[in-house]
């Protein structure tokens, strides 16, 4: 089937909702600055109970890194809810790097690096929302 010239068809990029989404690691930055992990996120990082934030200027990119709680430049990451998301205020983080948008930022293709910090890309991300309520 040809398509007519004067039709601009865009393929969705998204991924359904669901069960599914659950077994991938997902990371949401918040506009306030607060980052929300899944379960399989925090796995992923090891499930620290803080983190160094890095970031890369040059190629926006953030770094999250597993240190102990008692480092003096820490951020504490704590349990957010039952099912297993947590949560890290960061937002001294994001006013001192200038990373400020409208709404909530998901992450795509969070990776953890072989130094076991994760990655997260302020290029590849999609502004979501929850919906009507």
């Amino acid at each position: 089937m040809r398509l007519k010239e004067t039709e601009e068809w865009n393929v969705f990029t998204g991924k359904q909702y669901g069960h599914t989404a659950k077994k991938e690691a997902r990371v949401t930055l918040g506009h306030y600055g607060t980052f929300y992990l899944n379960r399989q996120a925090f796995t992923e990082l090891g499930s620290p109970g803080a983190v160094e934030l890095l970031f890369d200027a040059g190629k926006r990119r953030i770094g999250l890194r597993p240190v102990a709680h008692m480092a003096p430049h820490a951020f504490k990451i704590v349990q957010h809810t039952r099912a297993g998301y947590h949560r890290l205020s960061a937002a001294a983080f994001c006013h001192h790097h200038g990373i400020f948008f409208k709404g909530t930022l998901l992450f795509h293709g969070v990776t953890i690096d072989d130094n076991g910090m994760m990655r997260l890309d302020l290029v590849n991300t999609t502004i979501v929302t929850r919906g009507a309520r």
